[in-house]
């Protein structure tokens, strides 16, 4: 089992329980250290700063006793533009505008702006609308793709007064 998968699995329960979800957890090998970064996301609500250090403390032993090398835990919020690492991720944020970039040229695109529109789980397969045209890829054929956001259409108005926190963009009910 990956060490990712086998992370997430037994520090989802803290997570939910300090109100709190996964986004996505990864371990990969930066420079000469080996990192454990676990994503998080607070619904409806803005992160802080000390909201990522609290979930920390408190898996921060469960994880020491999952991975037998060193390794570096970092818990961080998800920013503004999101990056979409599974399906789950897809599926969260249908009807928001990603940006994709491919490993190879299809239909003679390789890095793009669409709407995600649906995701098919049983095929690890997503739907995005690019121009007004559906385009269905693999997730294996997707190199990165991140959640956009529109800072100028976010400002529009008094930009003086501006809570980064009020900025909605990932509320279901906008």
């Amino acid at each position: 089992m990956k060490v990712e998968v086998k992370v997430e699995e037994v520090i989802e329960p803290i997570v939910k329980s300090l109100g709190f979800d996964i986004e996505y957890v990864e371990f990969v090998k930066e420079g000469s250290n080996n990192v454990l970064r676990v994503v998080i996301d607070k619904p409806n609500e803005a992160m802080w700063v000390d909201d990522c250090e609290k979930v920390s403390r408190q898996i921060e032993d469960i994880v020491d006793k999952n991975i037998n090398q060193e390794y570096v835990l970092e818990v961080s919020s998800p920013g503004l533009e999101r990056q979409l690492k599974n399906i789950k991720l897809y599926e969260k944020y249908i009807g928001k505008e990603a940006h994709v970039k491919l490993f190879k040229k299809m239909d003679n695109l390789k890095e793009f702006e669409g709407i995600i529109k649906a995701v098919d789980y049983d095929n690890q397969k997503v739907t995005i609308t690019v121009n007004n045209e559906d385009i269905t890829l693999a997730l294996k054929d997707i190199a990165t793709a991140y959640t956009t956001y529109d800072f100028n259409s976010a400002l529009k108005g008094n930009t003086d007064n501006v809570n980064l926190n009020k900025l909605n963009k990932f509320n279901k009910n906008n």
